[in-house]
């Protein structure tokens, strides 16, 4: 199972950042497989964010329903540059700047000296080259390549040339919270861990009601609807 991390949001809502579309009409289901119920029919070219893959089904949120649908007819959503700036000092365009993602942690490290490439193939241009022993952030997976945010840049690099960076425990021990109620600030992912390289386990729109139950460093364990997950204790309000 591949997952996909995707980071909040900064601004306050409820939605998060489009990452794939539609290639042709769809049924969204609530499972991956053609047995399960179809909860709605989705358009060509529909966009919708890209949470997991599983074999060969994608799960996906869409219109703030979370579904099912064949992998093989999704496309990913070109990434956004800021506007090249040109420099004061040199007569050439600086580095396309990636503005759809923020700065998050870093997965993994290159093993290699890499082209860092706009598509999943080496037909793809070059947007950068990566120096062998550089951290980045593994966001997705597609056959043999791996889209990765280096820096402020977001592209493409061989997955077999990416190590993962080992997991860095949070600071403190777990601490019992005795079922205290908050609300979340902004939209935000909920995480199976008290850290960013813990799994996915859904993203919770802002104002989302929730009950803390134990603290562990700068992360609070959270209880949604009978399902416990962790998120930064920063991204909520306490309810009095």
């Amino acid at each position: 199972m591949n997952q996909v991390g995707f980071p909040h949001q900064s601004a306050r809502t409820s939605s998060v950042t489009n990452t794939h579309r539609t290639t042709a009409s769809l049924k969204l289901r609530k499972g991956a497989g053609r047995h399960y119920v179809v909860q709605s029919h989705l358009d060509q070219g529909t966009e919708l964010v890209l949470i997991e893959v599983k074999g060969s089904w994608a799960h996906v949120l869409v219109h703030q329903t979370y579904g099912w649908l064949p992998n093989v007819y999704l496309e990913a959503i070109p990434a956004v540059f800021d506007e090249p700036v040109i420099s004061e000092d040199e007569d050439e365009l600086a580095e396309p700047v990636l503005s759809r993602y923020s700065l998050i942690e870093a997965t993994h490290v290159t093993t290699a000296t890499l082209n860092l490439r706009k598509g999943s193939g080496t037909g793809y241009p070059v947007l950068k080259v990566i120096d062998q022993g550089s951290k980045v952030r593994s966001m997705l997976q597609q056959g043999l390549w791996s889209q990765v945010q280096c820096g402020k840049l977001l592209g493409w690099v061989p997955s077999m040339y990416l190590q993962q960076v080992p997991s860095r425990p949070a600071k403190g021990g777990l601490i019992a919270v005795p079922n205290q109620r908050a609300l979340t600030t902004i939209g935000l992912n909920a995480r199976r861990g008290p850290g960013d390289h813990y799994s996915l386990v859904r993203i919770l729109p802002a104002d989302t009601a929730v009950v803390i139950v134990a603290r562990q460093g700068a992360w609070r364990r959270i209880d949604r609807d009978g399902e416990e997950m962790w998120i930064p204790a920063s991204q909520l309000r306490t309810v009095y």
